[in-house]
């Protein structure tokens, strides 16, 4: 039997799979082009009034904008503070390392609502219920361990000579951490900063213990509407969010293999 066979029915088996987990999205988007007053499958007929709804409203125009820069700023914060965090992980090693990693993975590993809850009863004494710091504490507590394991996992396949070479050259620690592990790193600490963006921007239960209702990000903005008014703007807004992603995600992998690239020429 050939190989290229033997592969077939696993082939086929990854890609059922795939459409099988894609099919939910393909079903919102078509919802998201309904011409029907309610949510309805199949539409009965085809439109663009629900994301000129979209567009043209005020309140979910605004959700989506403090989304998007709620999530540009934990993403910030995220690598500000992550990044030193793996460098400082990675030079301990053994069991400290160990045991602060754990600590980091803690956020993550723990039900959301248990830390929605836990930050709720913490902010609420603190003054930081329904607060724009508030949400961005909440959500970057969230995003900062997934920079943390991506730069991590870049720092680990380094290996030890790239910085015996720049302090045999003369460089100081500094000197060879900024201008030769960080442009080496720099796709792990993308790929983090991306997932620490989608993290914010995706969170919902932070939004509801820790936001009010005139600081609504997209999230909560969506269940609200479900709750209250469940019609196809939801469905393009749903729409607008998986675009908006997939644009990104798109274009932090062209930059990592842009850098990557220009580091290897380099080299």
């Amino acid at each position: 039997m050939q190989p290229g066979r033997s592969r077939l029915p696993a082939v086929v088996f990854a890609w059922l799979v795939v459409a099988f987990a894609l099919l939910p999205l393909g079903i919102m988007f078509m919802m998201s082009f309904s011409s029907s007053e309610f949510v309805r499958f199949p539409p009965p007929g085809y439109s663009l009034r629900w994301y000129e709804a979209y567009f043209n409203s005020g309140d979910w125009v605004e959700a989506t904008i403090r989304s998007l820069v709620l999530g540009v700023v934990v993403s910030a914060l995220s690598v500000v503070l992550g990044v030193p965090a793996s460098l400082a992980i990675d030079r301990m090693g053994g069991r400290s390392a160990n045991a602060t990693l754990a600590v980091v993975t803690l956020p993550i590993i723990l039900p959301p609502v248990v830390i929605a809850v836990a930050m709720y009863m913490t902010f609420s004494k603190l003054g930081l219920v329904g607060t724009y710091a508030g949400l961005v504490v909440g959500h970057l507590t969230l995003a900062l361990p997934f920079v943390v394991f991506t730069t991590l996992a870049s720092l680990r396949g380094l290996g030890p000579e790239y910085y015996r070479a720049g302090l045999s050259l003369g460089a100081s620690r500094t000197r060879v951490v900024m201008t030769v592990v960080l442009p080496m790193i720099r796709p792990g600490i993308l790929s983090g900063a991306l997932l620490a963006f989608l993290t914010s921007f995706d969170e919902l239960l932070i939004s509801l213990f820790i936001g009010n209702p005139t600081i609504r990000t997209l999230p909560r903005r969506m269940w609200d509407g479900v709750r209250s008014e469940f019609d196809p703007t939801i469905a393009a807004a749903s729409a607008v969010v998986v675009a908006s992603t997939l644009i990104v995600s798109l274009a932090v992998a062209g930059l990592s293999r842009l850098a990557q690239r220009r580091l290897t020429s380099r080299i």
